[in-house]
């Protein structure tokens, strides 16, 4: 955020990096004090406790510019509005002591598996462009309550409505693609575009929902500490040629699926 005129009474605020602030970096600003130009400030509001979500991330590859962190069924990416602590995104930047730090793209709280983070904001919008442009190659894993028998590009409109837990395909709907390839009740997944609960919406439309969906096809009461039903969703793979370097990159997860085939 900016600061303007002066600092805030109500509050704590740090300067962050600029290069003309008359501030150093981290510096926690007095209350009151006259501002002769702009300032850029952290600002870290009181997010009240809540109680732990006993999973964790591991961290898959760091760099100067990017994180790669491995996430559990469970744990928000961010905020979801009910969760603000108990995120991948903060634990993070409680973890490494760098607020900077800010994920990609999104996995589903109920998804588990790679989640690409930026931690240099002078590179942010390089890597930012590959996921807006769709550059990234992500592969994905699940296991449906029916098999299912497919070899091909799925196509379909996609919809949620305001207020809805529920995605729904619709013909007035944003177009989403999807490779899948499934004989069986193992299913994998490559999807093309990145619309809200793109792949567990595709799955229920064929008829094979996935083990563990609390949404799809009837949405059950939301429990966000409710574990025992883990999504059988996981982002297994993720592929691109890096903005800076221009070598290809490639992050493996190495977790499971979290359930069984039964």
């Amino acid at each position: 955020m900016v600061l303007r005129d002066r600092v805030p009474v109500e509050g704590e605020y740090w300067a962050a990096r600029a290069g003309d602030s008359p501030f150093p970096e981290g510096t926690l600003l007095p209350a009151g004090t006259v501002l002769s130009r702009p300032i850029p400030a952290w600002y870290h509001p009181f997010v009240p406790p809540e109680d732990p979500i006993p999973f964790d991330y591991c961290v898959v590859h760091t760099d100067e510019d990017i994180m790669v962190a491995d996430k559990p069924h469970f744990l928000p990416t961010t905020t979801n509005g009910r969760l603000q602590r108990e995120t991948l995104q903060t634990r993070l930047r409680v973890d490494f002591g760098e607020d900077e730090i800010v994920p990609l793209h999104r996995l589903d709280r109920l998804t588990a598996g790679l989640v690409i983070c930026s931690r240099n904001p002078a590179t942010r919008a390089d890597y930012q462009r590959i996921f807006l442009e769709g550059r990234a190659v992500k592969r994905y894993r699940g296991i449906v309550k029916q098999p299912l028998f497919c070899d091909e590009e799925i196509r379909l409109p996609m919809h949620k409505p305001r207020g809805s837990r529920q995605v729904l395909v619709a013909d007035n709907g944003t177009p989403t693609s999807t490779y899948v390839r499934a004989a069986g009740r193992e299913v994998t997944m490559w999807p093309r575009t990145g619309h809200t609960h793109q792949l567990r919406v595709l799955l229920n439309h064929l008829g094979s929902p996935l083990i563990g969906d609390d949404t799809y096809p009837t949405p059950r009461p939301l429990d966000l500490y409710d574990f025992w039903r883990p999504l059988s969703l996981l982002h297994e793979t993720i592929s691109f040629i890096d903005p800076l370097s221009h070598s290809e990159r490639q992050f493996f997860s190495s977790r499971g699926l979290g359930t069984t085939i039964r």
